[in-house]
């Protein structure tokens, strides 16, 4: 348990280099929303780190995803909760109505999926759309030259609220491989902007993890995803 008091230390550490990040490319902090990625960590290190100032937790397994918001209610604490995993079909169901944003929707039959239960549910899903920018046949994401055709696909699923686009880019320390995907990803939000229902909410970018945030700010991020530099290594 001794790792929960570093939590604190650590969430006000990452704030301020992702306020700095962003100053430094001439952006507002405010722009930029940190997702704790709270997987394989237990409710009581999420607390920590929400009462010291963490609002977004984002989680990628779908069955841990439903029993940390029952057992967060049953806390008397509110997060708001992120899917960020890999979602099969059978999985969306532990999924809504609970996810204020999913960011890994990236198959026709998942986001059908989403999109009947949470018609069922009487809610709109906010989502993003994975793309593999990295080219690795081992990650998910759609390719970018398929984007257009997949959001022909689904996009007249009127329970998806569309938002963005999420990457994971390739493991590397290479700045100018990071930069590269990171662009990619921008340049296709903006190429697709004009095929989006409401284009004025398509405004999310989904990139950047704890060890390259700071270039995924430079590139556009608003959305970075902070695992490790917030909770520690998991120790299983």
């Amino acid at each position: 348990m001794s790792e929960l008091f570093s939590i604190p230390d650590n969430w006000k550490r990452i704030s301020n280099q992702v306020a700095e990040s962003a100053i430094a490319c001439g952006r507002d902090p405010d722009s930029v929303t940190i997702v704790a990625v709270s997987k394989m960590h237990p409710l009581d290190a999420v607390k920590v780190a929400w009462e010291a100032g963490a609002k977004v937790f984002g989680e990628n397994y779908a069955q841990e995803f439903r029993d940390k918001i029952r057992d967060s209610e049953e806390s008397n604490f509110s997060p708001e909760w992120h899917f960020i995993g890999a979602l099969q079909s059978n999985k969306v169901k532990y999924i809504i109505p609970h996810a204020a944003m999913i960011h890994s929707c990236s198959s026709q039959s998942v986001a059908e999926e989403i999109n009947r239960l949470s018609e069922k549910a009487g809610v709109r899903t906010d989502i993003l759309i994975q793309v593999n920018t990295s080219g690795e046949l081992s990650k998910s994401g759609i390719q970018p030259d398929e984007i257009q055709e997949y959001l022909e696909r689904i996009v007249g699923l009127k329970s998806l609220h569309f938002r963005g686009l999420m990457t994971i880019p390739t493991a590397t320390d290479d700045t100018k491989q990071l930069i590269k995907e990171f662009t990619l990803l921008r340049s296709i939000h903006e190429l697709v902007k004009s095929n989006i229902p409401e284009p004025q909410d398509w405004n999310v970018l989904s990139m950047g993890m704890s060890d390259d945030f700071s270039i995924a700010i430079q590139e556009g991020a608003t959305h970075v995803r902070i695992g490790t530099a917030i909770f520690g290594a998991r120790s299983y």
